[in-house]
């Protein structure tokens, strides 16, 4: 049970890994993409969804750094922080990738771009070392 702490840690890294390179992969996508004459970028939604996909990274980069120093500290609610780190974490880096697909539209499916990857890699940690 001792390796299952560390080893939900490591599953919500990589799932922050896969959001934020989403995140990188739609900021590029949105500067490039033209829609009715306009870019991506400059409607004003896709713009509140990216800052929706954002927050949801930084909440859940806090609860992992948070679970890892209480790893590192033998904290009495280490199992506690770090399955929570993982659950959230796995749920909302999901969320942020199937995002960032939907912003690439049909685009995103295509092996071409990296978010299909990104968001079927991402799904999968919500399945490894449980909850």
């Amino acid at each position: 049970m001792k390796g299952l702490n560390g080893g939900r840690i490591n599953i919500a890294s990589c799932s922050l890994g896969a959001a934020q390179a989403s995140i990188n992969a739609c900021v590029d996508y949105m500067h490039t993409r033209k829609q009715f004459g306009k870019r991506l970028a400059d409607f004003q939604h896709l713009q509140f969804k990216l800052a929706d996909m954002a927050t949801e990274l930084m909440a859940s980069r806090l609860l992992v750094r948070n679970a890892a120093v209480a790893l590192q500290r033998k904290h009495p609610d280490l199992v506690t922080l770090c399955s929570m780190a993982k659950l959230f974490t796995t749920e909302r880096c999901f969320h942020i990738c199937n995002e960032a697909l939907q912003i690439h539209g049909g685009y995103g499916y295509l092996k071409d771009y990296p978010v299909q990857q990104y968001m079927r890699d991402s799904r999968v940690h919500m399945i490894l070392e449980g909850m």
